[in-house]
């Protein structure tokens, strides 16, 4: 076999490994505005629920004030014609019952406020961030994709140069779609990968001879040393 042929699988494995190398950067860029969008989704959310819990509980509030001016009004009502003192007491215990329910009214009124501003001073400070950083994450992944295109049809020349039994070998280990990519050496008499052991004959064979074989248990394609 000429030796050739496995410099071009060398520079295959080596092309295709820096082609993983982008995609994996092109990946980190893309998650990370992603990300970024998802914290806004989150936020934008929360403030939705914030306003319908406010809007509940101002519309609590105005109920609550209208039955403690019926209770009012009925109170003065008794008291100016001299009524039930036991009617009037009554009256008198919901009046003080309801204005404590305002209290807490006007608490949580309060709070959701204070929650409400906090979540959009957030949700500002984000989109100040994301404005920041769109248009470097755009220009890099743009780049990046670039790269990839770049790469892929040096792949896509390199492999049509090879011959025919080169090209079927790496397609079927290819298609496997290996951890690691579809490449092994001998190592210590082994595979390096999956560590399956060799004969002297195949160890010759392949680094001395440089004769293209596969590893019978993971499929990888060995490249012989000094290729």
């Amino acid at each position: 076999m000429s030796v050739e042929w496995f410099f071009k699988l060398k520079e295959i494995d080596s092309l295709s490994k820096m082609r993983i190398s982008y995609l994996s950067a092109l990946r980190e860029q893309e998650d990370r505005l992603s990300k970024l969008f998802d914290r806004r989704q989150e936020r934008v959310l929360q403030t939705i629920m914030l306003k319908q819990t406010h809007s509940s509980l101002q519309q609590n509030l105005f109920d609550l004030e209208q039955k403690l001016k019926t209770a009012s009004e009925q109170k003065q009502h008794l008291l100016d014609r001299g009524g039930d003192e036991k009617r009037i007491k009554a009256y008198a215990h919901d009046i003080e019952k309801l204005e404590e329910e305002g209290f807490i009214l006007f608490e949580s009124i309060e709070n959701n406020s204070t929650e409400l501003k906090d979540t959009k001073t957030f949700l500002e400070g984000l989109e100040k961030t994301i404005s920041e950083i769109q248009s470097e994450v755009d220009a890099d992944i743009l780049e990046k994709k670039h790269e990839i295109q770049n790469l892929e049809l040096r792949l896509k020349l390199l492999e049509e140069e090879l011959p025919t039994q080169f090209q079927q070998t790496l397609k079927r280990a290819q298609s496997k779609k290996l951890a690691h990519g579809p490449f092994t050496r001998v190592d210590s008499g082994s595979c390096y990968f999956c560590r399956h052991k060799l004969s002297k004959n195949d160890e010759i064979e392949i680094d001395l001879q440089q004769q293209l074989k596969i590893c019978v248990q993971c499929d990888r394609i060995f490249l012989p040393y000094g290729s």
